[in-house]
């Protein structure tokens, strides 16, 4: 080869090598540079939310490592995020949450087509819709959940769970809390027994899990593209097997009807089959998902504060004297029950933030002017650790919650607030109230859970979920 050609064909290399540096820069530039409209707001440093999302790192603990300082350091009641190439404005301040929630120029976003979880849910239910169909659905589940909770539905099941318990041992609550709430949620919701607390080769459980965990692989949370061009057909098989076993339920519904949120859903006549299937899936995700985790986490408190579990206790058995379950009214009277949920709650909220809005038009935020286009979520678990509104915030105290004024935001703020927050929470009452009653428990010595609760990796980054929470049980 001639000097002449080897010089022309170097040059040509080093011609593609600064091509593709400089489509690096640009592209690098794209993803984490901030753009100029953004610039004015306070923001959360790039590296450490990308190093966290890399290392799976659960989303309660980047909120209090990464976001949370900018609320009780800085004040600020507004922080810009970056997460896998997109800004979006965090909201950490009640008063401004509640003021952006009611706002009906934010528009709730919706995620990528693609995406696995939007086979599961669908995208004519009540998460995703907007407009008419959003107040049709909002009318029509609402009036479902209105009435009396079925105290007797929950009493029936947690007595199913003591005798998964007997006189006590070593089980894994988080397990058992999941398919507690999945027993509730088809005998209240569906009319329909599901057998996850007896069954524990439950079909229907394994092929759920089965499909969390693809919808929880890192690789598919940081690059949504991928289901789209590398879709899973195993995942995507269980996905449609689940829902049409949701599409069954909903059949057997429209020839014999009951006093079920199905029935009630398919009596509501603007409704379509396929919203009633979308509802029914988002309702299955989050009616045993969010309320398995909060029960988890009173269950972790409790043992974690042994004079705060013998406290309850002594209320719960007083109130119930002769009673083996307790009613509406005797629920209502466990006042030290219900603060120790709350505080619960609290210090690790089932769902971190809200799913994100967008704004067409420009917007004042917490003082500061935000342009069209932005996206903005409300963070409840900041809400929930701002040091000026809770004193010892990291500190599980159940009596603050005694006092008049404290108040949580675990359900969101405003019209969207989930329809189905009172029956859920009446859920965790009857369940904690039951168990109180019949045992004592603590954390074994090995338990991961020693130092702090530690939730899993979920599908959203969102969801508080603890993981392989094992608990000691003991009869009384």
């Amino acid at each position: 080869m001639s000097s002449r050609n080897f010089e022309a064909r170097t040059k040509m290399l080093e011609t593609i090598m600064y091509l593709l540096m400089l489509l690096l820069i640009l592209f690098l530039k794209k993803i984490f540079l901030v753009p100029s409209k953004f610039s004015h707001l306070p923001r959360a440093p790039v590296l450490p939310l990308l190093w966290s999302y890399l290392s799976a790192e659960a989303e309660d603990l980047r909120i209090k490592r990464i976001i949370l300082p900018f609320a009780n350091d800085h004040g600020h009641p507004i922080v810009l995020v970056w997460a896998f190439g997109m800004w979006i404005v965090h909201v950490l301040d009640f008063k401004v949450g509640e003021e952006v929630l009611r706002d009906r120029d934010w528009v709730r976003q919706l995620p990528p087509q693609d995406l696995l979880i939007w086979r599961l849910v669908g995208k004519f239910n009540l998460v995703f819709s907007i407009g008419e169909p959003w107040r049709k659905q909002s009318r029509a589940i609402t009036a479902a959940f209105k009435g009396p909770p079925p105290i007797e539905v929950f009493v029936r099941n947690t007595n199913q769970l003591l005798g998964v318990l007997g006189e006590g041992g070593i089980f894994q609550w988080d397990d058992l809390s999941q398919r507690i709430t999945l027993d509730i949620l088809g005998d209240a919701l569906m009319d329909h027994e599901f057998h996850a607390i007896n069954e524990t080769n439950s079909a229907l459980l394994q092929n759920y899990r089965t499909i969390n965990q693809a919808i929880t692989a890192p690789p598919y949370v940081f690059l949504p593209f991928l289901d789209k061009y590398f879709p899973r057909k195993h995942a995507i098989k269980g996905v449609e097997e689940l829902r049409s076993t949701f599409a069954n339920i909903i059949r057997r519904k429209q020839e014999k009807r009951g006093q079920d949120l199905i029935s009630r859903m398919l009596d509501t006549p603007e409704l379509s089959f396929v919203e009633v299937l979308d509802n029914l899936s988002v309702l299955f995700v989050a009616g045993h998902e969010t309320t398995a985790g909060g029960i988890s986490s009173v269950v972790y408190y409790l043992a974690k504060f042994p004079q705060y579990q013998e406290q309850a206790r002594q209320e719960v058995l007083s109130i119930l004297q002769d009673s083996e379950a307790p009613d509406h009214q005797a629920l209502t009277e466990m006042v030290f029950l219900w603060a120790c949920i709350q505080e619960a709650f609290r210090m690790n909220n089932p769902s971190n933030f809200t799913l994100p809005r967008e704004v067409d038009k420009e917007k004042t935020l917490g003082g500061y002017v935000v342009p069209s286009g932005t996206m903005m979520c409300f963070s409840m678990s900041s809400v929930h650790h701002r040091e000026s509104t809770w004193t010892d915030h990291n500190v599980y105290k159940p009596h603050r919650f005694l006092e008049p004024g404290s108040s949580l935001v675990s359900f969101g703020l405003g019209p969207r607030q989930c329809p189905a927050q009172h029956f859920a929470m009446w859920e965790v009452r009857t369940i904690i109230a039951m168990l109180v009653a019949n045992y004592r428990w603590n954390l074994p010595l090995d338990s991961v859970h020693q130092d702090q609760i530690r939730n899993g990796f979920s599908f959203s980054t969102n969801l508080n979920i603890p993981r392989d929470l094992y608990m000691q049980f003991c009869r009384l």
